[in-house]
């Protein structure tokens, strides 16, 4: 299948490389065995020719919508920023026009769920990049678990500097962290391994 797909990616360069959705009827008689392979792989996407401006125009106003969704985060003021970037998309086709105002009117509605002068994150990108940097962190651990480095997660969101770990040593006292890891997260494994492999001894 690899193989497949090198030929037929060889095949489209040497038809024309970007220009390779030009009718195949127009391809040098030198190119015909390179047109026959494209053909014989992509031969089905012809019958949507003259839907794919159409679909390419959507996609782009979707994709609008969803970097300033991204970038800025959701906000009683976003909607007329999202707006102000689809300009440069018009004039659209009716079908293209009805999923924009559609993709609008929901922006709209949810944003004037927000208080004023409140942005919230319109997207998970930052809540998985940070539990990627605590599961990249975590696993130098033995034992996979939500344990107490998860109490790291606040570093991996800050700029640490010197003043800023002083403030947070000065601040917070070890026993309070303590009393928040027994409220809040259950016995650890290893003192679970450790009260099962040695009954006698008492664990933390």
């Amino acid at each position: 299948m690899i193989a497949r797909r090198g030929s037929v990616r060889r095949a489209a360069d040497a038809a024309g490389g970007g220009q390779v959705l030009r009718p195949v009827s127009r391809w040098p008689a030198r190119q015909g065995g390179s047109a026959a392979r494209f053909l014989e792989a992509f031969g089905w996407v012809l019958a949507y020719r003259q839907h794919l401006p159409e679909w390419t125009r959507t996609m782009a106003v979707a994709k609008t919508v969803q970097s300033v969704l991204k970038t800025h985060g959701l906000s009683r003021t976003i909607p007329a920023a999202v707006r102000a970037e689809l300009i440069a998309h018009a004039p659209l086709a009716a079908p293209v026009a009805d999923f924009q105002a559609r993709l609008l009117e929901h922006v709209d509605r949810e944003a004037a769920k927000l208080p004023e002068g409140v942005t919230w994150l319109a997207a998970s990108d930052i809540i998985e990049s940070v539990f990627g940097h605590y599961k990249s962190f975590a696993a130098r651990s033995p034992l996979k678990e939500v344990g107490r480095l998860v109490l790291l997660i606040p570093a991996f969101l800050s700029d640490l500097s010197a003043p800023v770990i002083h403030d947070a040593l000065a601040s917070v006292r070890t026993l309070d962290v303590e009393q928040w890891v027994e409220q809040h997260l259950r016995t650890s494994m290893l003192a679970r391994r450790r009260r099962a492999l040695r009954p006698d001894i008492k664990t933390a």
